[in-house]
């Protein structure tokens, strides 16, 4: 009897033990003093155990959008997508981007449908422009948000915008040539309509692009890890009737703080998979993106991808993806669909993707791109080296210290 009440004893020490040390684990994966508190206090306020997506703002105006697996953070000043897991606090192994940057008009002069500077008839870069950020949520009938959102809408000119980031690629720029005048140009940009209109589900979203003549792709948004992007164009002031627009959309595939991780672009194309690196500097200004048509079946995919790969594993984290198909409302009211082709090129920084829109004198263009984390392929670990095996060595510890007072009561 005496053996079983030291064994019992032993037993509940042990399981005590398990215990604190499980909290101690949990404490462990706290921020460390040298994180940038600053850059996540907002997010910090985010209650893990609602399965609800949420969106915060903080004084300087930033945003966040958040669900239990992936935060999106949105810069007030230029519609800016920051993404990554949400339990990797303020995406320090595994960060990615991607920004508008700028919109073009342009002649495609070589049939290749798509954009290369050469072809450029005028442009404006989107930070020379004041943008409102708006953001909110929508409910259903019990109080549950089922969908927020986030919207930048663009304003007039602004008087704070870099006017150099593209000089060495846009032919005629600060130069004698047809955009010598940059402020003159961008003036001529000052009435054209351009939202940005963000959205996360909580659900799975299954919707179609629509035209009078009926559906002409279909697509699902996953919830709570992807967030899909309204692209919305109106009054462009094009000055041909054969021309088309391009929007710059910059990705850059590694914005962690912290050098573990590396990754690169995986652009799946029709003639295979292609990798590039940010830190590549491709002399081709705008290849062609190959759209994919997977099931041979003639027609090019509904969705175009591009994935975010860990460089080390081949483990995909993410995607950037667009929608094979934009729609077109004419001034009538009509409604048409119409194809979406891209080019692209790294220039040593970040990947330039440029989709390509038909012309729409009058009208207005929607088009829907869409940022996504693959939920089961989280990099996170516990940054603190004793923070992993504190939880091991303490199961191991409580097996040992069992079986040390199990073979001292067998002596007795």
């Amino acid at each position: 009897m005496k053996r079983k009440a030291l064994f019992g004893k032993a037993l509940l020490f042990a399981m005590l033990f398990l215990l604190v040390s499980s909290v101690a684990t949990v404490n462990a994966f706290n921020l460390s003093e040298d994180d940038d508190e600053s850059t996540h206090t907002e997010v910090e306020d985010h209650d893990e155990d609602s399965h609800e997506p949420e969106e915060l703002r903080d004084d300087d105006g930033r945003a966040w959008i958040l669900t239990d697996i992936m935060t999106v953070m949105l810069d007030p000043e230029l519609p800016s997508f920051h993404y990554w897991y949400t339990t990797d606090v303020n995406g320090s192994l595994a960060r990615f981007m991607v920004n508008f940057l700028m919109i073009v008009e342009f002649e495609d002069t070589n049939g290749d449908g798509v954009y290369q500077p050469n072809e450029t008839l005028g442009f404006a870069p989107l930070d020379a422009f004041e943008w409102s950020l708006q953001t909110g949520s929508i409910t259903n009938e019990l109080g549950q948000n089922t969908e927020v959102y986030a919207s930048y809408t663009k304003g007039g000119l602004s008087d704070d915008w870099e006017d150099d980031w593209f000089e060495h690629w846009i032919p005629g720029y600060d130069e004698d040539g047809p955009f010598e005048d940059p402020e003159y140009i961008f003036s001529q940009y000052s009435e054209l309509t351009l939202q940005f209109y963000a959205h996360i589900y909580m659900d799975d979203y299954n919707g179609t692009v629509s035209d009078d003549d009926g559906i002409k792709a279909n697509y699902t948004i996953a919830g709570g890890v992807e967030l899909k992007v309204d692209v919305e164009i109106g009054n462009f002031p094009f000055t041909s009737d054969t021309s088309s627009v391009a929007v710059l959309n910059y990705l850059k595939e590694d914005e962690a703080s912290t050098d573990e991780f590396d990754h690169h672009f995986r652009l799946h194309e029709d003639t295979g998979d292609e990798d590039h690196d940010s830190e590549d500097v491709m002399e081709h200004l705008g290849e062609e993106f190959e759209d994919l048509d997977e099931d041979d079946d003639g027609n090019e995919d509904d969705v175009q991808e591009i994935s975010f790969i860990d460089a080390s594993t081949d483990v995909t984290h993410g995607f950037y993806r667009w929608l094979d198909k934009a729609v077109i409302t004419h001034l009538n009211g009509s409604q048409e669909a119409v194809d979406v082709d891209a080019s692209y090129w790294t220039n040593g920084d970040g990947l330039l993707l440029w989709l390509a829109y038909p012309y729409f004198d009058g009208g207005s263009i929607l088009h829907d791109p869409s940022v996504r984390l693959i939920e089961s392929a989280s990099p996170y670990v516990p940054t603190n080296p004793i923070d992993l095996p504190v939880l091991f060595f303490a199961v191991i510890g409580a097996v040992v210290l069992i079986a040390g007072i199990g073979i001292a009561i067998k002596r007795r």
